[in-house]
């Protein structure tokens, strides 16, 4: 028996373009891009949408979605009427239930066994075909993995990757848990559409609020069971751990194309780069991937105009090089973005970035004891506690503080 959160008490808050969450800076708005896919027309919208009704702030967020900062009040239905021309808001009632998470190269790594694009618009249609799905919580989570590892998230509620012994099927699970479903390509989002319905039944009939899967009792064997399948292993502990993840520099491709991967630091740019990156996007007919890494990924690219993608996103303030400072390094919205903020996060981070050394463990700076952003699994982590310490994990401990000098301090000399 599982019952891992039986405290929910409301639905989650997650913001999206209609559900504005208004921070200390202005509204924010969250824009679901499905498998992080985005054309050049898209990030142009976007770019123009982020100038005109908000701050020009873009972020990247840790499910590879963009949101948008500083929105003037009332300018949600300019940005939903922007965004909606741009085909980035199909459904509106289905805004903050379409939360899918791909691998940027979708079928294009040399590990990949499978290739998930249509997968991935085949099950964003079906969760906006269903007008149930638009209750699901704006935390729940899908993925679709290629076999490269790069879409596998061990927190997602529902996930689909290949079957290595059965070759053009796919594996669904529930929870963390294993099924014995083995849909093909064109049957997999119907299946993960319905098991996403067994979840909302399975709210219902327990009379129960719950943002995950996880948190109803015995809720991967039940969702499974109404499917007709049975669990054949378990929820993976280790599921959760941190793949290499794509890094910034060029991937060649198994159709020996290559793909640039550009990072922005701390995952923000402003809606000029934005517009930058879908100009040049526009005349190779490309687009965009973003990941939960923070980067954004140009793939199918001949290598001569890889290259010079490379070079021109690197002018843009973009980062190409590989093993850079910046890779692994987030930090919150912080001070002047976050009214419970207690220091100014994104500056220390960029000052922790200048002793940092290239391909050091990941590390988030959050400016509260909330520590928003931090994945579960970092290795290091920064985060300002009550009466103005700050907590250190590093090395496997955990240290309390004085101030943001001595966590740096601390940080270089576990670098020695």
């Amino acid at each position: 028996m599982t019952l891992c959160s039986p405290h929910r008490t409301s639905a989650d808050r997650c913001p999206g373009v209609l559900a504005v969450h208004e921070a200390e800076d202005g509204g924010l708005a969250r824009i679901r891009l499905a498998g992080g896919r985005a054309s050049a027309p898209q990030l142009a919208a976007v770019a123009a949408a982020a100038g005109q009704t908000g701050s020009g702030l873009v972020e990247i967020t840790g499910r590879a979605n963009l949101q948008l900062r500083g929105l003037a009040p009332g300018a949600e239905a300019q940005l939903a009427e922007m965004l909606e021309a741009a085909g980035l808001l199909p459904s509106r009632a289905h805004d903050r239930a379409r939360n899918l998470l791909a691998s940027p190269l979708a079928g294009r790594h040399p590990d990949s066994v499978i290739e998930t694009d249509a997968i991935v618009a085949g099950l964003d249609a079906a969760i906006c075909a269903e007008p149930r799905l638009a209750g699901l919580p704006g935390r729940f989570l899908f993925a679709v993995d290629d076999g490269s590892g790069l879409g596998r998230l061990g927190g997602a509620d529902l996930a689909l990757a290949p079957r290595p012994e059965a070759p053009g099927a796919l594996r669904l699970w529930i929870g963390g848990a294993e099924t014995d479903a083995a849909p093909g390509a064109a049957e997999a989002p119907a299946l993960a559409s319905r098991a996403a319905l067994g979840f909302l039944d399975l709210c219902a009939a327990d009379g129960v609020v719950a943002w995950h899967v996880r948190e109803l009792e015995d809720g991967a064997e039940r969702v499974a069971a109404a499917l007709g399948l049975e669990l054949i292993a378990p929820a993976d502990e280790d599921s959760s751990t941190p793949v290499a993840g794509i890094r910034p520099g060029f991937q060649p491709q198994r159709d020996g194309r290559e793909a640039v991967t550009a990072l922005a630091p701390l995952g923000r740019f402003d809606a000029t780069t934005l517009d930058r990156v879908a100009e040049l996007l526009g005349p190779l007919g490309a687009e965009a991937r973003f990941s939960r890494w923070r980067t954004v990924t140009v793939p199918d690219l001949e290598p001569a105009a890889a290259k010079e993608l490379g070079a021109a996103l690197e002018r843009a303030d973009l980062i190409v090089e590989p093993a850079t400072v910046w890779e692994g390094l987030s930090a919150c919205a912080g001070l002047g973005y976050c009214s419970k903020a207690r220091f100014d996060v994104r500056a220390a981070a960029q000052r922790r970035a200048s002793t940092r050394r290239g391909g050091a463990p990941a590390e988030h700076w959050s400016a509260c004891g909330r520590r928003c952003g931090e994945p579960s699994s970092a290795p290091v982590a920064v985060a300002a506690e009550e009466g103005g310490a700050i907590a250190v994990r590093a090395g496997g401990r955990s240290r309390l503080v004085a101030d943001e000098r001595e966590a740096l301090a601390l940080l270089a000399e576990e670098a020695q």
